[in-house]
């Protein structure tokens, strides 16, 4: 072993010392899988040396969280070598946590009852790569002994802020392979990677059935995007290439030969997921009456036999089915759903339509690095995924995968950073950067494309340089990618208050992902510059920026955005997925009678509507619809006995995604004196969720004054107080 290696055990710690740079990179592997591939492993630690790195071995000789987690401490801590980073290979014990699904983008799952622990608990890396998160244990799982449960302090910090990067590199034996054999090979394909020059030059993106209400200017922006994130692309053809779901009756052949090619360098996968398939194709787009009717047919063959498992009659899955598809349909189409072959026939064609684990037997990607922006495409912690198939495939093949454990929620930003990748940032960054429980990078955090493009400095040192005169000048970087990075690290990086320099930079960069950069970190907390940022985000030219500042207007609820909402849902070219955003999600925030109020000022305005009266009736009942009926129902759904503790329980919970902030203040006076625990408990786990409302500084105080009031139940104090550390 090279004497630059530090090997690691239980007992006994060495550490070679040559320097007091943040350069060390932890490898942390299990024994029998360093054994098994000890050559490659040491060739791996040869390659991070030669990328500027001092790799320190650690061999998990504990087998448990808690002591890998301290070691990192202790090597984040170390007065040499600090590292900047770490590894998981192999058999790395998984941490699964509860009471902490604020940390996720979308996972909500009731926490008990008959939920097993396994399905509530994330599975997450943050439990090793966040050090100032805090964490009690709970159990190791008897039947999956590599599980170990852990739940959130309420008396730590709220937020995460992963300290040091991380990545999992975890084959499994499986039906592809021997798990030893695929960390061989995906070694040696890792030792080869920096043998060429391999910038970001070809890039896939992809739009699966029902990704962001399949918009087409959400595509459209986004490529518009990615030109501003690597400006280099513009010198080519077909450097940026997309495949729509719509392409093709069944998209999938067409989008496996293109991840094959060796040449693409990147793609980002936009669909839905599963833990083993990629869903990439819906019902063919068509205006064909007999693939209507066939499509139409598949539906009531499904929806008919999902009725009778649940113990309804034809007769009522027949009425239900016309409901939905607002027509009669034949009597035969509900009667034949359970015929054997028309079942055989109906799964073959859903097969058809996506892309499961099986088939990487005979598919082998290629692409050195894929984004799949989908749920639990990486759940790392049961044995077949799909990052799994990706990372471990035959050929040159991929190297990183980019994947979520559990759900996770359509509005996000998965290309926030790859202008920066492009200019050679080490892809580790990726999840420290998109921090979220269930985002993952697997592979090999040290890799970094070729850069093809020179911003003006070291970005993997700048990246640790949380200097607030060095990113506020990087605010004027000539590109746009240096400038979004700058905005992230000031937020939430640097000290200072920066949301004046903030905004200021949204009102004046005329480039769509700067302005929503600016927007985000903005939306990291509640200022008086928020408010003012979503009002002019409402009516931005950049999709994904008016998509989220219509989100965050619903999170803050602030009632002088009700008239800028009204305005915008009274406009009819809104993309679709900000209609949608506005009307499922952003609307219910706010009570039916300001909308109202807010519709009666502002549709005189629009003189352009040929029948004014009757476009307006629509429009104000679609407004209303889109309203939450929570505030006129509350007494009688809430804080009634009429409903069960269950009813009202889930009443509650639902304005985790939906705060409704007319109700706090109702809350608040129901949280006053101690009663109903269940209940109370409930509400303050929910208004946790408020953190951007103009109502939460008196969420705060009241949850200062109760949760050390020992009148109340164990269980509401302890949630005051964790609803006290997200507000305060």
């Amino acid at each position: 072993m090279r004497k630059y290696i530090s090997i690691l055990f239980a007992v006994a710690l060495l550490v070679s010392c040559t320097s007091v740079k943040r350069d060390g990179f932890a490898v942390v592997i299990d024994p029998e899988s360093y054994n098994q591939a000890k050559a490659e492993i040491d060739g791996y630690l040869s390659t991070v040396q030669n990328r500027g790195l001092h790799p320190i071995l650690v061999i998990d000789r504990w087998g448990v969280p808690d002591s890998i987690r301290a070691e990192l401490i202790r090597l984040y801590n170390a007065p040499v070598n600090p590292i900047e980073g770490c590894v998981f290979i192999g058999d790395i014990p998984v941490a699964k946590v509860r009471d902490a699904q604020f940390l996720t983008s979308a996972f909500k799952m009731d926490q008990g009852g008959r939920n097993a622990m396994a399905d509530y608990c994330v599975s997450t890396d943050r439990f090793y790569d966040s050090f100032d998160l805090e964490w009690d244990f709970i159990q190791q799982d008897t039947a999956r002994t590599e599980y170990f449960y852990y739940s959130l302090r309420n008396d730590c910090p709220q937020k995460l802020r992963p300290t040091i990067y991380s990545a999992r590199i975890f084959p499994r034996t499986n039906a592809r392979g021997d798990k030893y054999e695929k960390l061989r090979r995906y070694m040696q394909r890792v030792n080869e990677a920096d043998a060429n020059n391999n910038p970001i030059d070809n890039v896939l993106s992809f739009g699966g059935h029902g990704n962001v209400s399949d918009s087409w200017e959400a595509r459209m922006d986004e490529k518009i995007e990615m030109y501003d994130q690597m400006p280099w692309m513009r010198r080519q053809q077909k450097g940026i290439m997309y495949i729509d779901f719509r392409h093709d009756d069944f998209i999938k052949e067409r989008l496996t030969t293109q991840l094959q090619i060796p040449e693409l360098d990147y793609a980002i996968l936009h669909h839905h997921g599963s833990e083993e398939e990629q869903l990439l194709s819906g019902y063919p787009v068509t205006s064909s009456l007999p693939v209507d009717m066939d499509n139409a047919r598949r539906y009531a063959h499904s929806q008919t036999r999902s009725y009778l498992k649940r113990g309804r009659t034809l007769a009522e899955a027949k009425n239900s089915i016309e409901t939905y598809l607002r027509s009669p349909i034949p009597d035969e189409w509900v009667k034949e759903a359970n015929k054997p072959d028309v079942i055989a026939a109906d799964e073959a064609y859903s097969y058809a339509q996506d892309l499961h684990v099986a088939e990487f037997s005979n598919y082998h990607p290629q692409v050195r690095m894929v984004s799949l922006d989908a749920c639990y495409n990486g759940s790392f912690h049961v044995d077949e995924s799909i990052q799994e198939a990706y990372l471990f495939g035959e050929g040159n093949g991929t190297l990183i995968a980019v994947a979520n454990t559990v759900n996770s929620i359509q509005d996000r930003w998965i290309n926030r950073y790859l202008g920066m990748l492009g200019m050679g940032m080490r892809v580790g960054y990726v999840a420290v950067f998109n921090n979220t429980l269930e985002n993952h990078v697997f592979g090999d955090p040290t890799f970094a494309f070729t850069p093809a493009a020179n911003p003006g400095f070291d970005v993997n040192e700048a990246v640790k340089d949380h200097s607030p005169k060095f990113w506020k000048k990087q605010l004027d970087n000539p590109y746009p990618a240096v400038q979004v990075l700058a905005c992230y690290m000031l937020g939430q990086k640097c000290d200072g208050d920066w949301n004046s320099l903030l905004l200021d930079k949204f009102k004046t960069s005329p480039y769509g992902m700067v302005r929503l950069a600016a927007l985000l970190e903005l939306g990291e907390n509640r200022s008086d510059e928020l408010v003012e940022c979503i009002e002019l985000g409402l009516n931005d030219g950049n999709e994904m920026t008016q998509r989220f500042a219509v989100l965050l207007a619903g999170d803050c609820g602030d009632k002088s955005l009700a008239e800028t909402l009204v305005r915008l849902y009274c406009e009819n070219t809104q993309p679709d997925r900000v209609r949608f955003d506005l009307t499922s999600t952003t609307l219910r925030s706010f009570d039916s009678a300001s909308v109202v109020s807010a519709f009666e000022k502002v549709f005189p305005e629009y003189t352009c509507y040929n029948n004014p009266d009757s476009v307006g009736k629509v429009i104000l009942r679609n407004l209303i619809n889109g309203t939450t009926s929570m505030t006129s129902d509350f007494d009688e759904e809430v804080l009634s006995n009429k409903y069960t503790d269950k009813n009202r329980i889930s009443n509650i919970r639902s304005m985790r995604n939906y705060p409704v902030h007319e109700l706090v203040p109702v809350m608040l006076d129901y949280l006053s004196e101690p009663k109903e625990p269940a209940i109370q408990e409930a509400m303050w786990e929910s208004l946790g969720w408020f953190e951007l409302s103009y109502q939460a500084p008196l969420i705060a105080a009241k949850a200062k004054e109760i949760m050390d009031d020992e009148r109340y139940e164990k269980a509401v104090r302890y949630q005051a107080q964790r609803a006290y550390n997200r507000l305060k």
